[in-house]
């Protein structure tokens, strides 16, 4: 990988955005081309990152064909995420891939199998457990105060009374959502490994979407931790809560959402009551993108050669779940992870 990494942007939508505003703060970035459907959003994006039209396309065959770069930067809606990425990954490219990998499992270790023959590097953008509070979290659990972690109760909803992109889509908590939910848990509670989970999906009577919004779910980890989970789009209000309770005590800590920074911690010990703790006092806010993107560098250029969590490889242990979880769905009971024959590969398991 060449110091300078030239990328193809594909879809330029929100994440899009986000992304390169971190970006261009990075001297070995540069936007070779952008791709998206809606001409508008094509000459927005020429006008904005000053590219000729000749860097401009609707499409992306033609801009693998005809663009040099090294990387493709892959934020179109989830369910074109497998042919894209299958693209990049033919012509050679290194392709970010926005959560989740592809929305289907199967689709998802075909790429991860073809990545790997190609002996190019497949990345997912699990960002947020760059946040702050994530990397809080972490480090007090670390810290030995709580002891062994066995139960944690880990709920994210939010109110969003228009469906968007999600519109139509079949399981967008768990696709969507949840991808994100277990990066995260899996960064603070790293020695976790799903054993089996259950699912109850369902939709309020005000919900604007077409398929279960809201998810309710048990999960149990092959080292005797359980969780209670609550995810959805559709509550009436913010709702957010991360609790950790281990051998010694309680972290409890609450805010509006996962991507915000302003968080509120509390700890008790056992039996104790609980007392607001400072734990930020001393880590300033974290722009999680910054982060995730000097690691993406490091580890293309091999600075870093350690596989990272966001290897489309080590991501497939959070698609394993997330399938497992939507087949507990229609079977009504525990579906095995870890364990079951489907994600052998994942877990080492396979013959």
């Amino acid at each position: 990988m060449p110091k300078t990494i030239r990328s193809i942007i594909v879809g330029m939508g929100g994440i899009s955005r986000s992304m390169l505003r971190v970006l261009s703060e990075k001297d070995w970035h540069e936007v070779a081309a952008v791709v998206d459907v809606d001409a508008d959003a094509l000459q927005q994006a020429g006008a904005d990152l000053s590219l000729p039209d000749s860097a401009l396309y609707s499409d992306l065959d033609r801009a693998l064909a005809e663009t040099s770069a090294d990387a493709a930067l892959i934020n179109s809606p989830s369910e074109w995420h497998y042919s894209q990425t299958e693209a990049a990954l033919r012509a050679g490219l290194s392709p970010l891939v926005a959560k989740p990998l592809s929305n289907n499992f199967a689709h998802s270790q075909a790429l991860v199998n073809l990545a790997a023959d190609h002996d190019i590097k497949l990345a997912v953008g699990q960002q947020m457990r760059y946040f702050r509070h994530y990397l809080t979290a972490a480090e007090f659990v670390r810290g030995g105060a709580l002891g062994a972690v066995e139960q944690i109760y880990f709920f994210n909803a939010k109110p969003r009374h228009q469906a968007r992109n999600l519109s139509g889509f079949e399981q967008p908590v768990l696709w969507e959502m949840t991808c994100h939910h277990l990066d995260c848990l899996f960064a603070v509670l790293p020695e976790l490994e799903p054993e089996s989970v259950i699912c109850d999906g369902y939709l309020p009577s005000w919900s604007v979407y077409d398929s279960a919004c809201m998810i309710n779910g048990l999960f149990r980890f092959s080292g005797g931790q359980h969780m209670i989970y609550h995810a959805g789009y559709s509550t009436q209000s913010d709702c957010y809560e991360l609790r950790l309770e281990g051998s010694k005590g309680v972290l409890r800590c609450r805010g509006l959402h996962m991507s915000k920074n302003e968080m509120t911690y509390e700890f008790a010990e056992r039996g104790g009551p609980f007392a607001v703790v400072d734990l930020d006092d001393r880590r300033p806010p974290t722009t999680p993108w910054s982060l995730f993107f000097d690691r993406w560098q490091a580890w293309l250029s091999g600075a870093d050669t350690d596989e990272p969590h966001f290897s489309g490889r080590n991501n497939l242990m959070v698609l394993a779940t997330i399938d497992a979880a939507i087949r507990s769905l229609d079977a009504g009971a525990f579906t095995p992870v870890a364990a079951n024959e489907r994600y052998a590969a994942v877990f080492g398991s396979a013959p």
